[in-house]
């Protein structure tokens, strides 16, 4: 009968079952233990290694960095995370007490031709701390009264120590000393693209400030003057998308130094509020007319004697000219610098001073980049001849 009876006794191990357990646990615990030793010194040999303290490591006091360039070398809790509004706030506090409130008296003639008090709101820049003031001429044009206010301080009055008209740049005075004067920036130092930060009083809310970028440089922008019904063209402006709106006129526009580097004077708008296009004059510039109204009064504009108008494909399809770029001579004032080299009427400029010329705003910008006395020469087209002549620049007469 085949089967397990129940009283059979179980086959025992033998001795050489015993030896091979025993020589297996033998490799188990040298291996475990082995583990445990090259997990230590893991721990400790590989992070030195990398410059990271082993006992910071395993007590969770190192900060991971993150990204490989950046250590921190100071306490978490003590690094000052600075947001994005910070230097607005900074340059708001440093510019703001030398920017001013200007407003204005006129007396005009209504349509019944008596007379009207009239007010104008504007701003203005301390530049000097002995009560000189910067701003637009448009800003204190015809006035009988200038009310000034500074700070907290009551309205002081002002009064114009000099205008001109040509830049659109004034200097107000005010009888007081130690005054908080801006500090001044240049336009060399300014980058499209850089943080601008405008300081005014638009619509007569003092001390607004507002923001954005400095959008372009060196805009030329010509406007017509609708009460002396002339053309008045501007160069080298500097354009921001910082809000400007009317009563800006005349105050600051900052880079995130807190300096100033440019007076704001003008918006291009369809509406006549912000469209987020506006233009200040460069800061070298205003301070170098104000210079000279200190000191002489007057400023000095280099001068050809001509009116022109830009010649482009369209006006020359029309007149029929085989040229469609440059400035061509609407007007030569005689005993003028143009006048007595021989340029006419019709003639067109397309190079002064070696530089080409494609339009009118080209050709006064050049003229506005010399200095009266300095002689240039001119390179004109007359019934499709070219012409080369030599001037001096004269001073430009008061009535231009």
């Amino acid at each position: 009968m085949l089967g397990l009876m129940q009283n059979e006794v179980p086959p025992q191990p033998t001795q050489r079952t015993s030896k091979v357990l025993l020589i297996g646990l033998t490799f188990l615990m040298v291996a475990l233990i082995s583990a445990i030793i090259g997990g230590i010194i893991a721990s400790f040999v590989v992070p030195y290694v990398f410059g990271v303290n082993p006992l910071k490591l395993l007590s969770g006091k190192y900060l991971r960095p993150s990204s490989p360039s950046l250590r921190y070398e100071t306490p978490l809790q003590k690094i000052k995370i600075f947001s994005t509004s910070d230097p607005v706030v900074a340059v708001a506090q440093k510019v703001q007490p030398s920017v001013v409130n200007i407003r204005t008296k006129m007396i005009m003639s209504d349509l019944f031709h008596e007379d009207v008090v009239a007010r104008g709101i504007g701003s203005g820049v301390i530049f000097r701390k002995d009560g000189y003031i910067l701003t637009n001429y448009h800003v204190i044009e015809d006035a009988k009264e200038i009310w000034v206010t500074i700070g907290t301080e009551e309205d002081i009055k002002g009064t114009v120590l000099g205008v001109d008209p040509e830049t659109d740049l004034a200097v107000v005075k005010v009888d007081r000393k130690n005054l908080p004067a801006a500090e001044i920036g240049s336009i060399k130092d300014v980058k499209v693209g850089e943080l601008a930060v405008a300081i005014g009083s638009p619509f007569g809310f003092e001390h607004t400030v507002t923001a954005g970028v400095i959008s372009a440089l060196n805009r030329t922008i010509s406007t017509a003057d609708p009460h002396k019904e002339v053309v008045k063209t501007f160069t080298n402006l500097i354009q921001t998308d910082a809000a400007i709106n009317p009563g800006n006129s005349g105050g600051a526009l900052c880079n995130s130094k807190g300096q100033v580097v440019g007076i704001n004077t003008l918006i291009y708008s369809t509406t006549g509020g912000y469209q987020g296009i506006g233009f200040a004059i460069t800061i070298d510039t205003a301070i170098d007319v104000a210079d000279q109204l200190i000191k002489k009064g007057k400023v000095s504009h280099p001068y050809i004697g001509i009116l022109g108008q830009t010649v482009d494909k369209e006006y020359a399809k029309k007149h029929g000219l085989k040229i469609d770029h440059g400035a061509i001579l609407v007007e030569v004032v005689e005993d003028s610098p143009a006048g007595r080299v021989g340029l006419e009427r019709g003639d067109i400029i397309i190079v002064f001073d070696g530089k080409p010329i494609k339009n009118m705003d080209e050709l006064i910008e050049a003229i506005r980049s010399k200095d009266v006395g300095d002689k240039v020469k001119v390179t004109y087209l007359r019934d499709g001849k070219k012409t080369t002549v030599q001037l001096t620049l004269a001073e430009k007469p008061r009535r231009f």
